[in-house]
């Protein structure tokens, strides 16, 4: 048996702000250039996506994903040093949080 633990940052009411599928559709907008690319990878909607940007961004006052309009040769969407940052520092807590679990349960059984 294993233990996981998934890191979720939520809001004052409860509301959830950034956790594991906003760090995948962080991480596939900086792999693919493109919000529609990464929620279609992930089998979200267009709309979902960037209703899952816009709670980020109201949320921290700043903007995640810049986007430049396409025309002949397509838009493009990148994560701005904000957006990085917060993907980063997710990242690197939930490392820290699987190295914490993996070193106090150990083989623990119920």
């Amino acid at each position: 048996m294993k233990a996981i633990a998934k890191l979720r940052f939520i809001d004052n009411e409860g509301n959830n702000i950034f956790c594991s599928g906003a760090e995948e559709l962080f991480s596939l907008i900086e792999e693919t250039g493109s919000v529609r690319h990464a929620a279609d990878t992930m089998g979200l909607s267009y709309s979902k996506a960037w209703k899952i940007i816009r709670r980020i961004e109201e949320y921290t006052g700043k903007e995640a994903v810049s986007c430049v309009q396409g025309g002949r040769g397509g838009g493009k969407a990148s994560l701005t040093e904000e957006g990085r940052r917060i993907l980063s520092e997710y990242i690197d807590i939930q490392r820290k949080l699987d190295e914490f679990i993996a070193r106090e349960v150990q083989d623990e059984t119920l």
